[in-house]
Protein backbone atom coordinates (compact mmCIF):
# COMPACT_ATOMS: atom_id res chain seq x y z
CA UNK A 1 0.00 0.00 0.00
CA UNK A 2 1.39 3.58 -0.79
CA UNK A 3 0.24 6.91 -0.50
CA UNK A 4 0.45 9.88 -2.05
CA UNK A 5 2.50 12.88 -0.13
CA UNK A 6 1.01 15.63 1.72
CA UNK A 7 1.41 18.92 -0.27
CA UNK A 8 -0.28 22.32 0.16
CA UNK A 9 -1.81 23.63 -2.48
CA UNK A 10 -2.24 27.60 -3.39
CA UNK A 11 -5.93 28.48 -4.51
CA UNK A 12 -6.60 32.04 -4.92
CA UNK A 13 -10.07 33.68 -4.94
CA UNK A 14 -9.33 36.99 -6.68
CA UNK A 15 -11.48 40.11 -7.41
CA UNK A 16 -10.18 42.59 -10.01
CA UNK A 17 -9.82 45.73 -8.70
CA UNK A 18 -11.48 48.50 -10.92
CA UNK A 19 -10.87 52.25 -10.08
CA UNK A 20 -13.65 54.70 -11.80
CA UNK A 21 -12.72 58.36 -12.46
CA UNK A 22 -14.27 61.51 -14.06
CA UNK A 23 -14.44 65.49 -14.11
CA UNK A 24 -17.41 66.76 -12.08
CA UNK A 25 -20.09 66.39 -13.49
CA UNK A 26 -19.12 63.95 -16.00
CA UNK A 27 -22.15 61.34 -14.47
CA UNK A 28 -19.18 59.05 -13.07
CA UNK A 29 -21.70 57.92 -9.52
CA UNK A 30 -24.39 57.40 -11.74
CA UNK A 31 -22.33 54.86 -13.57
CA UNK A 32 -20.97 52.98 -10.49
CA UNK A 33 -24.73 52.90 -8.72
CA UNK A 34 -26.11 51.59 -12.16
CA UNK A 35 -23.10 49.28 -11.86
CA UNK A 36 -23.85 48.67 -8.41
CA UNK A 37 -27.59 48.36 -8.16
CA UNK A 38 -28.51 47.85 -12.01
CA UNK A 39 -30.56 50.76 -12.49
CA UNK A 40 -30.39 55.23 -12.58
CA UNK A 41 -29.98 56.32 -8.94
CA UNK A 42 -30.25 60.24 -8.77
CA UNK A 43 -26.43 60.91 -6.75
CA UNK A 44 -24.49 63.68 -5.53
CA UNK A 45 -21.17 65.12 -5.99
CA UNK A 46 -18.48 62.90 -4.60
CA UNK A 47 -16.35 64.89 -2.40
CA UNK A 48 -14.26 64.34 0.60
CA UNK A 49 -14.65 66.07 4.04
CA UNK A 50 -11.41 68.72 3.12
CA UNK A 51 -10.71 68.87 -0.55
CA UNK A 52 -7.12 69.93 0.41
CA UNK A 53 -6.73 66.42 2.19
CA UNK A 54 -8.79 64.15 1.02
CA UNK A 55 -11.18 62.66 -1.48
CA UNK A 56 -14.37 60.98 -1.43
CA UNK A 57 -14.36 57.66 -2.38
CA UNK A 58 -17.17 54.85 -2.58
CA UNK A 59 -16.40 51.22 -2.71
CA UNK A 60 -18.51 48.33 -4.30
CA UNK A 61 -17.47 45.00 -3.02
CA UNK A 62 -20.42 42.85 -3.75
CA UNK A 63 -19.98 41.84 -7.25
CA UNK A 64 -18.14 37.68 -7.34
CA UNK A 65 -15.96 39.36 -10.42
CA UNK A 66 -14.54 42.89 -9.41
CA UNK A 67 -14.52 45.93 -6.59
CA UNK A 68 -14.78 48.99 -7.85
CA UNK A 69 -13.86 52.55 -6.44
CA UNK A 70 -15.46 55.42 -7.03
CA UNK A 71 -13.11 58.34 -7.00
CA UNK A 72 -14.72 62.19 -6.53
CA UNK A 73 -13.83 64.65 -9.29
CA UNK A 74 -12.73 67.45 -8.01
CA UNK A 75 -9.45 67.20 -7.20
CA UNK A 76 -8.08 65.03 -10.12
CA UNK A 77 -4.34 65.12 -8.96
CA UNK A 78 -5.09 62.94 -6.13
CA UNK A 79 -6.41 60.28 -8.53
CA UNK A 80 -3.33 58.54 -8.74
CA UNK A 81 -3.35 57.52 -5.01
CA UNK A 82 -6.00 55.26 -5.80
CA UNK A 83 -3.47 53.28 -9.26
CA UNK A 84 -1.72 50.84 -7.05
CA UNK A 85 -2.70 47.23 -7.91
CA UNK A 86 -5.60 48.52 -10.05
CA UNK A 87 -6.20 46.05 -13.00
CA UNK A 88 -8.89 48.46 -15.42
CA UNK A 89 -9.46 52.10 -14.62
CA UNK A 90 -12.82 53.54 -15.66
CA UNK A 91 -12.91 57.04 -17.16
CA UNK A 92 -16.20 58.71 -17.18
CA UNK A 93 -16.43 61.64 -20.03
CA UNK A 94 -19.68 63.62 -20.23
CA UNK A 95 -20.34 63.11 -24.14
CA UNK A 96 -22.88 66.16 -23.94
CA UNK A 97 -20.08 68.16 -22.92
CA UNK A 98 -18.21 69.56 -25.38
CA UNK A 99 -15.89 71.82 -22.88
CA UNK A 100 -15.36 68.52 -20.81
CA UNK A 101 -14.24 67.00 -24.17
CA UNK A 102 -11.46 69.21 -24.48
CA UNK A 103 -10.77 70.16 -20.74
CA UNK A 104 -10.19 65.96 -20.45
CA UNK A 105 -6.96 66.16 -22.96
CA UNK A 106 -4.44 67.50 -20.02
CA UNK A 107 -6.12 64.29 -17.78
CA UNK A 108 -4.93 62.20 -20.71
CA UNK A 109 -1.65 63.34 -20.35
CA UNK A 110 -1.52 63.05 -16.61
CA UNK A 111 -2.99 59.45 -16.60
CA UNK A 112 -0.91 58.17 -19.07
CA UNK A 113 2.46 59.60 -17.07
CA UNK A 114 1.32 57.81 -14.04
CA UNK A 115 0.48 54.37 -15.41
CA UNK A 116 3.27 54.20 -17.63
CA UNK A 117 4.70 51.03 -15.26
CA UNK A 118 1.63 49.68 -14.59
CA UNK A 119 -0.28 47.21 -16.86
CA UNK A 120 -3.54 48.74 -16.32
CA UNK A 121 -6.97 48.36 -18.96
CA UNK A 122 -8.20 51.49 -19.67
CA UNK A 123 -12.66 51.29 -20.52
CA UNK A 124 -13.39 55.28 -21.74
CA UNK A 125 -17.24 55.56 -21.31
CA UNK A 126 -19.07 58.33 -22.85
CA UNK A 127 -21.82 58.68 -20.81
CA UNK A 128 -25.06 60.82 -21.30
CA UNK A 129 -25.91 59.29 -24.21
CA UNK A 130 -29.69 59.57 -23.69
CA UNK A 131 -29.08 63.80 -23.80
CA UNK A 132 -26.67 63.36 -26.99
CA UNK A 133 -26.40 60.47 -30.05
CA UNK A 134 -22.67 61.14 -31.24
CA UNK A 135 -20.73 58.69 -33.21
CA UNK A 136 -17.80 57.11 -30.74
CA UNK A 137 -15.29 57.91 -33.52
CA UNK A 138 -16.76 61.39 -33.22
CA UNK A 139 -16.07 61.62 -29.70
CA UNK A 140 -12.88 60.02 -29.77
CA UNK A 141 -11.26 62.66 -32.37
CA UNK A 142 -12.67 65.43 -30.31
CA UNK A 143 -10.92 64.67 -27.02
CA UNK A 144 -7.80 63.04 -28.39
CA UNK A 145 -7.43 59.75 -27.12
CA UNK A 146 -5.16 58.28 -29.57
CA UNK A 147 -2.68 61.37 -29.37
CA UNK A 148 -2.07 60.56 -25.31
CA UNK A 149 -2.85 57.37 -24.41
CA UNK A 150 -0.94 54.39 -24.86
CA UNK A 151 -2.35 52.00 -22.81
CA UNK A 152 -4.93 48.82 -24.29
CA UNK A 153 -7.84 51.26 -23.96
CA UNK A 154 -11.52 50.03 -25.05
CA UNK A 155 -14.74 52.70 -25.90
CA UNK A 156 -17.74 52.70 -24.83
CA UNK A 157 -21.32 54.60 -25.54
CA UNK A 158 -23.73 54.30 -22.43
CA UNK A 159 -26.40 56.14 -20.35
CA UNK A 160 -26.68 55.95 -16.75
CA UNK A 161 -30.41 56.66 -17.19
CA UNK A 162 -31.60 54.04 -19.37
CA UNK A 163 -28.78 51.56 -18.96
CA UNK A 164 -27.59 51.63 -22.34
CA UNK A 165 -23.87 50.06 -22.81
CA UNK A 166 -22.88 50.02 -19.10
CA UNK A 167 -23.01 46.46 -18.71
CA UNK A 168 -21.19 46.07 -21.73
CA UNK A 169 -18.67 48.20 -21.42
CA UNK A 170 -17.85 46.78 -17.78
CA UNK A 171 -17.66 43.00 -19.53
CA UNK A 172 -15.57 44.28 -22.14
CA UNK A 173 -13.10 45.64 -19.96
CA UNK A 174 -13.44 42.36 -18.14
CA UNK A 175 -12.72 39.94 -20.69
CA UNK A 176 -9.98 41.66 -21.86
CA UNK A 177 -8.47 41.80 -18.35
CA UNK A 178 -9.28 38.12 -17.85
CA UNK A 179 -6.96 37.69 -21.21
CA UNK A 180 -4.03 39.45 -20.50
CA UNK A 181 -4.18 37.67 -16.96
CA UNK A 182 -1.70 39.83 -15.25
CA UNK A 183 0.39 38.22 -12.16
CA UNK A 184 -0.45 40.38 -9.47
CA UNK A 185 -0.20 39.08 -5.94
CA UNK A 186 -4.13 37.51 -5.37
CA UNK A 187 -6.37 40.04 -2.97
CA UNK A 188 -7.53 36.97 -0.98
CA UNK A 189 -4.99 33.95 -0.76
CA UNK A 190 -6.29 30.89 0.55
CA UNK A 191 -4.37 27.85 1.20
CA UNK A 192 -6.41 24.23 0.81
CA UNK A 193 -4.26 21.50 2.08
CA UNK A 194 -4.64 17.83 0.38
CA UNK A 195 -4.53 15.00 2.73
CA UNK A 196 -2.69 11.50 2.63
CA UNK A 197 -4.77 9.23 0.80
CA UNK A 198 -3.77 5.53 0.79
CA UNK A 199 -4.29 3.68 -2.27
Amino acid sequence: MGCVNSRSVEVYQRKFKLVIVGLEGSGKTSIFEYIRQGKFVQTKPTVGQDLQLSIGVNVDFSHPEFMIFDVGGKVPSLWSNYYENTDGLIFIIDSSNKEQLYQVKEQFVKLNKDLEYLNVVILIMFTKQDKIHLDNQVLIQECGVFGYLEQDTIFQMCSAKTGDGVQEGIQKLINLIKKQQKPNIPLNPIKQHQKKIAV
